[in-house]
């Protein structure tokens, strides 16, 4: 019986023992088996990309308008206020006695042509730079509001100049710091007026007087920043100016938020009393 008992668990430890064996060369060959690296798909080459050619232009549709190789002459914040050249304010002012007298520059007309006309259809004076590239229709639409339409000479080709100038253009507004170039543009312009808006340097508001051509220079860039309460800052500090030596000039671009700060510029100016001129009317007597 004992024998017997003994058979039987001898019987049992040695299946045991080989499940256990058995179970572990299993595990071996599975988990191997699952470590082996998956092979990945062929890679599938991108679709060709086919050239497209590109037409720039230096104004508009397709063109570098926002890029740094054309930056707004306007556009500085530390320019707004330019230090005023001698010659063309009055030599003596009474606000007593005498008026102010304020003129505003429309500028940049040519980055957002659409925005000019809103400015054309107010009551008061206001002078346009008109650049060749907007050319004869923009010019035409300026004097039929009446207003004062000025060549924007800043690179200007000479002949397109002149062609403007014969279409009625009253003169020019750019600047130069170079002598010769200065008096090149004076003999484009002939006796129209000068315009100096300051941003290089004053050699072409010097140059027009020396030859006696009838010049004023640019004091306040109104809106060099898009903000409104900046922009009403600087009409303030136009209308400062002309309280105080009697004239001013101010430019502002053509925005739809600009054309807003110069209504209330406008209103402003009314109830202070400072007449909104043309540029011309500001070398005489008021």
């Amino acid at each position: 019986m004992g024998r017997t008992a003994d058979l039987i668990w001898a019987t049992i430890l040695g299946g045991s023992l080989l499940a256990i064996g058995v179970g572990f060369a299993g595990g071996r060959h599975y988990g191997t088996t699952a470590l082996r690296p998956v092979p990945l798909p062929a890679a599938i080459p991108p679709a060709e990309i086919r050239p497209r050619t590109l037409d720039r232009a230096l104004r508009g549709s397709g063109s570098f308008d926002a890029g740094d190789d054309d930056p707004d002459p306007y556009g500085d914040p530390d320019h707004a206020v330019a230090t005023r050249p001698a010659g063309w304010a009055p030599p003596a002012f009474d606000e007593r006695h005498e008026r102010p007298r304020v003129a505003v520059l429309v500028v940049g007309a040519d980055r957002a042509a659409a925005a000019l006309a809103p400015f054309l259809a107010e009551p008061f004076p206001l002078a346009v730079a008109i650049t060749p590239d907007l050319g004869a229709p923009a010019l035409r639409a300026a004097r039929e509001a009446g207003k004062t339409a000025l060549v924007d000479c800043g690179g200007a080709d000479l002949g397109a100049i002149v062609a403007l100038r014969r279409a009625g253009a009253a003169g020019i507004v750019c600047s130069t710091a170079d002598p010769a170039r200065a008096d090149a543009l004076l003999a484009a312009n002939r006796d129209g007026f000068v315009f100096d808006d300051l941003v290089e340097s004053d050699a072409l508001y010097r140059a027009a007087r020396a030859h006696g051509r009838p010049a004023v220079s640019r004091d306040v860039v109104a809106d060099a920043r898009e903000e409104s309460a900046y922009v009403d800052f600087l009409f303030a500090q136009a209308l400062a100016i002309a309280r105080r030596t009697g004239v001013a000039t101010v430019a502002v671009h053509a925005r739809p938020g600009s054309l807003r700060a110069l209504e209330r510029f406008a209103a402003r100016a009314d109830r202070d009393d400072v007449a909104i001129v043309a540029p011309a009317d500001l070398t005489g007597s008021p």
